[in-house]
């Protein structure tokens, strides 16, 4: 049989499913679409959000958090965004070669297709910046070895296909935010929405199957740079757009689901386990200083009354089963303490793995009491001007300002948003 007319018969069959009602995703894909509304059985099982609204004629997927990073110049002051540097002493060993060219031609798999993809020139450049640039701007200061050498050693493995699409949209977006002149004005490419699509449907369908030894830490590992892409992705052009003074919508706190999906996956490969290549770097009860980076803020000393006064915060107390509250404001006064910064992140972003389904339940309510703690996590997340954050924290921490200005009337938490002001550059210090 000619393998070309098979190539050819594939081609008119999909051209013969094609659905002239169906949703603009899969009229891009080129799939039969059951065009349910408001989301077609294909957009939901692959995790991407339907739109109606477009004819596909050549846009981009879209993706959860999709319109990311197509800001316009706020019309409000933000906080300073200096381009993110590369440390002067973390540039890999010269002449150091960690073989991402053996994999130059090889195929890995794409989701529902029968082509494989085939790896180029470009992404072996790409898996290259990855190792030499993009690791040392996620995480913690303690786990660029891990991403530099284990990361980058399970992306060339045939079996990861998942982890292989995942860093090459994480090092596409990184570099628009190194190379543009504003990164906040640019659009994903259409070669970083395909990579998200394949590479989340593909890891989606791995966690549906038993989960063999080999793909444990790969999986956490996906699991982890999609943290920072589901982070780094927001639509917001000024604060007006960002949520929560926006109109609702179905990618309101996709962030928060994100780190539900976390957890599942943590509950899954378990990368605490004896084997497990990230079990020293997140195991911070075995390493870690009785008091790291502790010092004493003003601020805090101005927050403790007010916690006390608005939410009867009792930090000697463990009970959370009635109050919502209790778990985000302990934290965050813990958090008050340090300074956000390359080694203190992953401390910083317990706050969001620890809230609890109520918490969460309020945020989504635009409760103010719930909107109030989340605004000083917003304020102090700013210390830290990293590419696939700062752009989140300063819009969503100015939109949550201005709606409890304008929405709330309870004088004590509108006097207690002086300080997230002032970090999201909503007021000068």
């Amino acid at each position: 049989m000619d393998p070309q007319a098979n190539g050819d018969d594939s081609r008119k069959r999909k051209t013969h499913k094609k659905s002239r009602k169906g949703c603009g995703n899969c009229k891009l894909r080129r799939v039969k679409c059951d065009e349910s509304k408001p989301q077609c059985s294909k957009c939901l099982s692959y995790g991407v959000t339907c739109n109606y609204d477009t004819e596909g004629n050549g846009e981009d997927l879209h993706l959860p958090g999709e319109g990311a990073f197509t800001l316009l110049r706020p019309p409000i002051a933000t906080a300073p965004t200096p381009r993110w540097e590369l440390p002067k002493d973390s540039l890999s060993p010269e002449g150091y070669d960690f073989g991402a060219d053996t994999i130059l031609d090889e195929t890995r798999e794409l989701h529902d297709s029968d082509e494989p993809y085939v790896i180029t020139k470009e992404d072996v450049e790409l898996l290259a910046f990855f190792t030499d640039r993009t690791v040392y701007s996620i995480g913690t200061a303690q786990m660029v070895h891990l991403y530099r050498y284990h990361v980058s050693n399970m992306v060339k493995l045939p079996h990861t296909s998942y982890l292989f699409h995942i860093v090459l949209t994480l090092v596409l977006m990184h570099k628009r935010h190194v190379f543009a002149p504003n990164p906040w004005t640019t659009q994903p490419s259409e070669k970083e929405s395909y990579h998200w699509y394949h590479g989340t449907a593909l890891f989606s369908a791995v966690l549906r199957s038993p989960i063999p030894e080999e793909q444990r830490d790969p999986l956490w590992s996906a699991a982890a740079l999609l943290g920072c892409l589901t982070i780094a992705s927001i639509s917001a052009t000024r604060p007006e757009e960002a949520w929560p003074l926006k109109p609702p919508s179905q990618e309101d706190l996709d962030w928060l689901r994100m780190s539900d999906g976390k957890k599942e996956v943590w509950r899954i490969v378990d990368p605490l386990r004896e084997n497990s290549v990230w079990r020293e770097a997140l195991d911070y009860n075995a390493h870690r200083d009785p008091e790291p980076y502790k010092h004493r803020v003003p601020e805090l000393d101005l927050l403790y009354p007010w916690l006390t006064k608005i939410y009867d915060f009792d930090p000697n107390s463990s009970e959370t089963s009635k109050d919502p509250y209790h778990t985000a404001a302990s934290i965050l006064t813990r958090l008050m303490e340090l300074d956000c910064n390359h080694s203190t992140i992953m401390y910083f972003l317990s706050f969001i793995g620890h809230m609890q389904p109520a918490y969460k339940e309020l945020l989504h309510q635009k409760d103010p009491k719930a909107l109030l703690l989340l605004s000083w996590w917003y304020g102090k997340m700013c210390q830290y001007n990293v590419w696939w954050q700062s752009r989140r924290m300063v819009l969503e921490g100015q939109a949550i300002c201005l709606y409890l200005e304008r929405e709330c009337g309870d004088e004590d938490i509108v006097r207690l948003l002086a300080y997230p002001k002032m970090m999201t550059g909503l007021i000068k210090a």
